[in-house]
Parts: C-alpha cells; structure tokens; sequence
C-alpha cells in the first residue's frame, strides 16, 4: 500500500491544527471568547479592530479540512471581509497559511489513522515472532 498522498487528498483531509482563544471586545457592554484557528484572529481584528481583539495560546487543537477552509469563513464573516484580509485570489493566500500550519510536525487525520494502524500491526507482528 502506498502511504505517499498527493497534494489534492492532503488539502481534502481532515487536519488537526492548534487553535487559539481570542477575547474579541464588540462594544463596552459585550466580550466574547471564540477558539479558532490562529489565521482566523486577522479576521476578527479586522472587524472589531486590532485593540479589541486579545488572543491566547491554547493547548488544544481544533479540525480543519484545509481545501474548505475559505469556503467556510467566506460563509461565516462574507466574501468581502474574508478578501480584504487574504486577498481576492479564492483562497490561495489562506491555503499557504493553513499548508505552513500543517507543516508544523503535524499529521492529517487520516495519515494518523494509517500511522496508529501500521504501528499495531508492527505490534502485533512482534508478539507473534515472539511465540515462534
């Protein structure tokens, strides 16, 4: 079986990313914590404005499936909000983003799938050596 994917299933796979919390001020009565993606924070100081927007690291992770990325925050915050702050290339400059998060030791879901799978047959495999 060949464990090499190409570049198309990598960015329709689902990826574990680390997600951050931000504390977003809206007005002087409201204050909302959000856990997002890190990219998603430029977003979120883009509408509330960079001092409104406070973020924290977190030690969790959250799911992304890279290729429905800009879809999804296009859906979220609107086509011209999303634009403004990626630029007007369909997602290309958010896809280098999420790619340099992905490049970080980080495994695709399904590739952990295929590692945790391979390391339990190599498990296995020894123990039943050991019987010989």
């Amino acid at each position: 079986m060949n464990n090499s994917m190409n570049h198309k299933e990598l960015i329709h796979s689902d990826f574990q990313i680390k997600e951050v919390e931000a504390v977003v001020r809206r007005d002087a009565f409201t204050t909302i914590h959000v856990y997002v993606p890190p990219y998603e924070t430029n977003i979120l100081r883009n509408l509330f404005g960079r001092e409104n927007v406070t973020v924290f690291e977190r030690p969790s992770k959250t799911t992304i499936t890279p290729g429905q990325e800009y879809d999804r925050l296009c859906a979220k915050y609107g086509h011209e909000v999303v634009a403004k702050v990626f630029g007007e290339d369909d997602g290309d400059r958010l896809m280098e983003i999420v790619e340099g998060l992905m490049a970080e030791g980080k495994l695709s879901v399904q590739e952990q799938t295929l590692e945790n799978a391979h390391e339990l047959d190599s498990t296995q495999e020894s123990k039943g050596a050991k019987k010989r």
